[in-house]
């Protein structure tokens, strides 16, 4: 069985994407950090546009 990795889209200056990555780490979940500036826009750029859905950071797609 293939194993997922958990992929967290977002800015260490975000206190909910640090409390992510915390929780992530302290329970052994396997995961790749995305990070995102938030303050200049970034999530609503059309990289992020058919990923994020609302160009929301709260969104948090696994990688297969």
């Amino acid at each position: 069985m293939a194993s997922q990795v958990l992929k967290i889209y977002g800015d260490r200056k975000s206190q909910p994407t640090r409390a992510l990555l915390l929780f992530s780490k302290l329970n052994g979940i396997e995961f790749e950090e995305v990070t995102i500036d938030l303050f200049s826009g970034a999530s609503k750029t059309p990289e992020f546009e058919g990923i994020l859905f609302f160009s929301c950071i709260y969104m948090y797609p696994l990688a297969y």
